[in-house]
């Protein structure tokens, strides 16, 4: 019997996420746009990291002027994960312009059930339970 995870994975809407641009890319996309110096790109790069590593291991969280905020979070077991909120305007501007590709775009917009039925019917001889459920954790 299939598990709904595998109904996602194969008929849910993700991005393609392509090439990745390198950090070379990254840094001379800002040179040019800048016309400041690699070295000083690279300097002003470096140090903002040890400023955002300083402020995190000091338990602050820190506001960028682009908006974007780093917050140190502790977790049960003592480590500590860095959560990232962006800009929200980025993140509308990004939306209202994408030009990336989608895998899926036709299941753009559907529902569990409906994305359950597309692999059912591919895979009748390994149907997902409407009533699937997620076991209870064993006593202690």
């Amino acid at each position: 019997m299939a598990k709904k995870i595998e109904a996602w994975r194969a008929y849910g809407p993700r991005i393609d996420l392509g090439d990745a641009i390198t950090r070379e890319d990254f840094i001379d996309n800002i040179v040019a746009a800048t016309n400041q110096s690699k070295g000083s790109i690279l300097a002003v790069l470096a140090e903002q990291d040890v400023q955002i590593e300083s402020a995190l291991r000091a338990g602050r969280v820190i506001h960028l002027p682009n908006g974007m905020r780093l917050e140190p979070v502790g977790k049960k077991d003592g480590w500590i994960e860095v959560h990232v909120r962006v800009n929200s305007e980025l993140v509308n501007k990004v939306n209202a312009t994408f030009r990336g590709k989608w895998l899926n775009a036709e299941n753009i917009g559907k529902n569990e059930a409906e994305i359950m039925a597309l692999w059912n019917a591919d895979h009748p001889d390994n149907l997902i339970e409407e009533n699937e459920s997620v076991p209870a954790p064993a006593a202690s």
